[in-house]
């Protein structure tokens, strides 16, 4: 991102020499982007306008003729771009809504501006824009059916005032969005779907660090409720026409089947590691008696019974000595001297 970030700054400044007035943008997916157009007053009158965007997608966007609806090239971009003024006054904006990554290009207007003696001449506006927009982590929620799921409410653009309500906005695959919850609006039809609306959803708010913080509860989901969802403020003060998907605090969630079957591989695996701790205890506890018997067997005798022990090693010891002293002992003199057999008489 750093990359693209530096290259736009160079393109900037390499403009703002050669074109002229350029605007640099910087918006995230979802948020909404106004460009105003505008040329000096001509004695002419000025019979369309176009909106085009060069570098990385060159073409035109869109085209209004003085007086009537502005006519969008791209189908799906219909919904999300919207005219206010007319190019006879020389001076309009063209807003684009629930941004995306392929959005970012460099933008500029032209004006036609009649001209009786040869062709309509073609009139850039004062100011080229150069649009960024910056993707932005969707987080995932994963429910089973009939289950809840959470979804933070913020204010659009980061606004602070009065809050007045709240709206919840969901989009499925390449659908439009679709508005589900309105705190000002009844939708649906007669009071049985603004009960089912009220009991399938809650608003809950609590104090936090920069102020109040406000959380929209989903309830009694089914698979068919899985989609992208955006819960934004209602602010005072503020008018709340358009129905647009808010990404940037957005999040997907996802609707499985009954929590009874899509947690029987999970409690069959808790119940799987529980044998097989009791299995490696069991083990563990036995190879510990094992050695315990082992070491009691190989013990020592008691010390009394070491030194009995020596004593009747030493008497057999001593008796095998005398057997061989006098065994074979014939005649004394062949037999070695034995000074307790014969003492030595004291001379005196």
């Amino acid at each position: 991102m750093s990359v693209i970030r530096n290259l736009w700054n160079l393109l900037v400044i390499h403009s703002v020499f050669v074109c002229g007035d350029i605007q640099f943008l910087e918006r995230q997916e979802g948020d909404s982007v106004e460009l105003p157009c505008a040329i000096e007053p001509r004695s002419r009158s000025t019979l369309g306008f176009y909106l085009k965007r060069t570098w990385l997608h060159p073409g035109s966007v869109l085209f209004k003729y003085t007086g009537s609806d502005a006519r969008v090239n791209a189908a799906a971009d219909e919904r999300r771009l919207a005219v206010g003024g007319d190019p006879s006054s020389h001076s309009l904006t063209v807003t684009l809504s629930e941004l995306t990554v392929n959005d970012t290009d460099r933008y500029y207007c032209e004006f036609v501006v009649a001209n009786p003696s040869s062709e309509d001449e073609r009139v850039p506006g004062d100011t080229e824009f150069f649009l960024l927009v910056n993707a932005v982590e969707i987080g995932r929620i994963e429910v089973c059916a009939g289950g809840s799921a959470v979804v933070p409410c913020l204010p659009p653009r980061g606004e602070d005032l009065p809050v007045e309500g709240v709206s919840l906005t969901r989009r499925r695959g390449r659908a439009p969005a679709e508005l589900l919850y309105h705190t000002k609006r009844h939708l649906g039809d007669g009071p049985a779907s603004a009960s089912s609306s009220s009991s399938r959803f809650q608003l809950r708010s609590a104090p936090g660090p920069g102020g109040f913080t406000y959380n929209l509860t989903l309830r009694h989901l089914r698979p068919e409720d899985g989609g992208l969802y955006s819960c934004q403020l209602l602010l005072r003060g503020r008018p709340d026409t358009r129905v647009s998907l808010d990404t940037r605090r957005a999040v997907f969630v996802s609707v499985e089947g009954p929590c009874g079957c899509s947690n029987y591989p999970t409690l069959l695996y808790a119940l799987s590691s529980a044998v097989l701790v009791l299995i490696v205890l069991l083990m563990l506890t036995l190879i510990y008696h094992k050695r315990a018997r082992s070491r009691a067997a190989s013990r020592p005798p008691a010390p009394i019974y070491e030194e009995m022990a020596g004593v009747k090693t030493l008497s057999t010891k001593l008796d095998d000595c005398e057997v061989s002293e006098y065994r074979n002992c014939k005649r004394k003199k062949t037999c070695p001297e034995n000074h307790y057999e014969t003492p030595i008489r004291s001379a005196f």
